[in-house]
């Protein structure tokens, strides 16, 4: 999961979420139960047996998860057998533009939210709108929207990230710090800490792709809270990324730097081992994600762990999340199986079903009631995802080259080679040159 998380900050395999609070009621359960089945009423015709594929990446990295499931499902609807089909990640989503061109794709098809997934999948037809199912009641707030273009539902998010604060809740308890709520706020605490010795934050930005970790965590609150359509006046001329939201998302890492918060050497560490530091008590907090919990267990498994969404927000300022899903389930609008499409992918959402899942994927759920027992320190991110609206990795709306220009050109600034309005030039170039290669 870590090593397709990586990949997707890169590749824009990212989500666009925009969360609304309260929560769903998993009693609305759309999963066919035994009364619908083939073996309800003795009058009763025999269901016509089916076939559905579902084509992914993710059994690697599951364990027993996809197993499990297709044996619950197919003992509960004997009419039906379920075919996965596993690709690698390194070639699934040419495959899958393969077979969808082709007029020949699966019954049901993992992908994931940005320009080139979900959005062209969408705009060309090839997935069935399920808006008006009412399984999709049953999905996290947080996260449904992950699903969504225009308004309108798509597909089952599935699996959770989040870029996070990660913290040692006995140094904060011991030194009587609090979580804290907004940037001030954080700005003391760190202060506090670094008054008493203690280093505020393990920082490592040696792999490039970690100089994404806090901006984006920003950004949901400085940039797409205000303008949703950002991204997309970036190719209209409309937007520029030399401008007020972008140029505090990119301000703190440096000013948090300049108040000697960071771990020394920053562009010498690198992800684990600013986890490892951390775990470590080299450090009271940590930037990463959720996908790091693991890392830092491993390093200290006595650690009394906690994390929550970095405040990026001004006093009195709604903050926002960044949130990742690890993968949206769609149902090819090709299929000749669309009921029982629709009926295995109510599946996904039934509680007994996905806390099954989740138990074996070991990954955040997005189904209402679900726990996260594989470690306590997850559920810390139910609470947030009831009650904050969140974003999109921020760059799954970018054109292609702007990610490799900001994280190159963030080493630089951070090695002292240029100032943070450099970074927000190089950003507006590549999208120059976007442009250019488009006509």
């Amino acid at each position: 999961m870590k090593n397709k998380m990586k990949a997707g900050l890169i590749s824009l395999l990212c989500i666009s979420v925009l969360a609304a609070c309260g929560k769903s009621n998993n009693d609305t359960n759309a999963t066919p139960s035994a009364s619908n089945s083939a073996t309800s009423t003795a009058s009763a015709k025999p269901a016509k047996s089916v076939t559905l594929s579902h084509m992914t990446w993710r059994v690697p990295d599951v364990g027993e998860g996809y197993d499990l499931f297709k044996k619950k499902y197919e003992s509960e609807h004997p009419n039906v057998k379920i075919d996965i089909n596993n690709v690698a990640s390194d070639q699934y989503f040419n495959m899958l533009q393969t077979k969808l061109l082709s007029g020949d794709p699966p019954d049901i098809f993992t992908t994931a939210m940005g320009a080139t997934e979900l959005i062209a999948q969408v705009k060309n037809d090839f997935v069935v709108d399920l808006t008006d199912e009412p399984f999709v009641k049953n999905i996290l707030p947080g996260a449904l929207d992950g699903a969504k273009i225009n308004g309108r539902v798509y597909g089952i998010p599935y699996d959770l990230v989040s870029l996070v604060v990660l913290y040692n809740k006995k140094i904060f308890a011991d030194n009587g710090l609090s979580v804290p709520t907004n940037y001030d706020e954080f700005l003391q605490v760190c202060e506090a800490l670094k008054a008493k010795n203690i280093t505020p934050i393990s920082y490592g930005i040696k792999d490039s792709y970690l100089t994404l970790f806090l901006p984006f965590q920003i950004a949901p609150t400085s940039v797409y809270a205000k303008d949703q359509q950002f991204d997309n006046g970036l190719l209209t001329g409309q937007t520029k990324f030399n401008s007020e939201g972008w140029k505090r998302a990119l301000s703190i890492p440096f000013e948090l730097k300049e108040k000697g918060y960071f771990t020394d050497n920053a562009l010498g560490v690198g992800d684990q081992q600013s986890v490892e530091m951390f775990a470590r008590g080299e450090a009271a907090m940590t930037i990463n994600g959720t996908f790091g919990v693991s890392v830092a267990r491993a390093a200290n498994p006595n650690l009394d762990l906690g994390m929550f969404p970095f405040p990026g927000n001004k006093p009195g300022e709604e903050n926002w999340m960044a949130l990742n899903v690890g993968q949206i389930m769609a149902l090819s609008s090709s299929s000749k199986n669309l009921e029982e499409g629709k009926k295995y992918l109510a599946a996904w959402t039934d509680k007994a079903y996905a806390q099954t899942w989740t138990d074996q994927a070991k990954s955040i759920s997005t189904i209402d009631g679900v726990k996260n027992d594989f470690d306590p320190v997850q559920n810390d991110m139910t609470s947030y995802l009831a009650k904050m609206k969140t974003w999109q990795f921020a760059n799954a709306g970018w054109p292609p080259g702007v990610s490799d220009a900001f994280m190159k050109t963030f080493q630089d600034v951070y090695a002292g080679k240029g100032t943070v309005e450099d970074i927000l030039i190089a950003m507006d170039k590549a999208v120059e040159q976007a442009k250019a290669l488009k006509k």
